[in-house]
């Protein structure tokens, strides 16, 4: 007797529907597994093309130099040492010296007051030459960046935050009105736009840019610098070029070999390294949970499979008295075990892309919905679902036709 593929999925629909409580228990586990595979999936791509964005922003191939030593304060703080050797003149020889280096970029950075007519602000003000523009890859919405030539006339101009203008100025035309920071009168000429917090922590649109000839003489008047941007060149390894600074600050600071470094070199990977460490830990603890839940899934497939075949002892006798062979009732059963890993399979991705959409929302990620992830799901519940009924569905063949008939 020939059946079709349609007669299996017909009686198989027609045992989950009879049977609706055992199977919703069946299929629970193979639900919370693909639910966690997909879910975890989709937001792992989110969060990865967040730190891509994250990573434009702050800038490409750089080397962040800051002067100081970054000391552990416990419970993941950190805080650094103060340090006033890093000079001007080491920014000069770094460029000078050092091969595979496309931009050297000094800058001193601190906290100061903002004020304009009845309002102030507390923003972080970046002494800077007109090249920071460039390596940090900071737009300007309206008005201009800093120029050479305001470097080297040391003018008191100042290129503010889309945060600083909205507060300040309530956007209102900032563009040649004067501000006062830190007690200076200094003119605005230009408004980045909106850029957000960097992987430092550190809100961007909160941030000024002044020239730092500027402040170094006429806001702190001090002779040192806080840090220097090393924008490597295209195919240089940021490691390479970590390595190569650390040995040639440290001659240039005739540091001894005993002696710690009066600096601090990190590079985007170091910055990244945290949270992808993170990223690996939850994908390894979820590959394991998923793992569980496919077993638990299978073994409960295959408990209620044994049971469906015992219990249909007489279908099966009918059958084979009627002309289906032993692989018929095999396929039969393994039909069955399949539709319900895949019925889970289906529910669980739906609930996947629900928990997906509900933490790129909360965590303001992108959204991605992954075709691949979806496949792989289903293709795992259809192997899950194979296995968990190999066994049963032998089983069924064992009863002789006559024996169930007679019973």
């Amino acid at each position: 007797m020939i059946y079709t593929l349609g007669f299996y999925l017909k009686i198989a629909f027609q045992s989950l529907i009879i049977h609706k409580g055992r199977m919703v228990l069946a299929l629970l586990g193979i639900l919370f597994a693909v639910m966690s595979l997909v879910a975890f999936g989709n937001i792992s791509s989110g969060m990865k093309m967040k730190v891509d964005e994250e990573i434009s922003k702050f800038g490409k191939n750089l080397v962040i130099v800051r002067a100081g030593q970054v000391f552990a304060m416990g419970r993941g703080s950190s805080q650094f040492s103060v340090s006033k050797t890093l000079k001007l003149v080491d920014a000069k020889k770094i460029k000078e010296n050092l091969s595979g280096v496309a931009e050297v970029v000094p800058f001193f950075d601190i906290t100061y007051p903002a004020r304009y007519q009845d309002r102030t602000l507390k923003v972080s003000v970046v002494g800077a030459p007109d090249s920071m523009f460039r390596v940090r890859n900071v737009a300007i919405a309206f008005g201009r960046p800093l120029t050479e030539d305001d470097e080297m006339k040391v003018e008191k101009r100042v290129v503010i935050g889309y945060k600083v203008f909205e507060n300040l100025f309530q956007s209102g035309d900032p563009i040649g009105k004067y501000l006062l920071l830190f007690r200076v009168p200094t003119e605005v000429i230009g408004v980045m736009e909106e850029k957000g917090t960097d992987f430092t922590g550190q809100d961007q649109d909160l941030q000024v840019y002044v020239p730092l000839n500027t402040f170094m003489r006429r806001y702190s008047n001090v002779d040192h610098i806080k840090g220097i941007y090393i924008q490597a060149q295209e195919g240089m390894l940021l490691a390479d070029m970590k390595t190569k600074l650390r040995g040639f600050l440290r001659k240039i600071h005739n540091l001894k070999k005993e002696q710690k470094d009066d600096f601090s070199i990190f590079t985007m990977d170091d910055l990244l390294r945290t949270r992808e460490e993170g990223i690996r830990l939850v994908s390894v603890l979820t590959i394991i949970v998923s793992t569980v839940s496919f077993l638990i899934g299978g073994l409960g497939i295959f408990a209620i499979m044994l049971l469906s075949v015992s219990e249909r002892k007489l279908e099966i006798g009918i059958r084979r008295v009627v002309g289906s062979r032993k692989r018929d009732i095999i396929f039969q059963f393994l039909t069955e075990s399949v539709i319900i890993a895949l019925v889970g399979g289906v529910f669980g991705i739906a609930a996947g892309f629900v928990i997906t959409i509900i933490v790129d929302y909360i965590g303001d990620f992108p959204l991605v919905l992954s075709g691949r992830n979806i496949i792989i799901t289903l293709i795992i519940s259809t192997v899950v679902g194979m296995l968990a009924g190999i066994y049963p569905a032998i089983q069924g063949t064992k009863y002789e036709p006559v024996k169930v008939l007679n019973s």
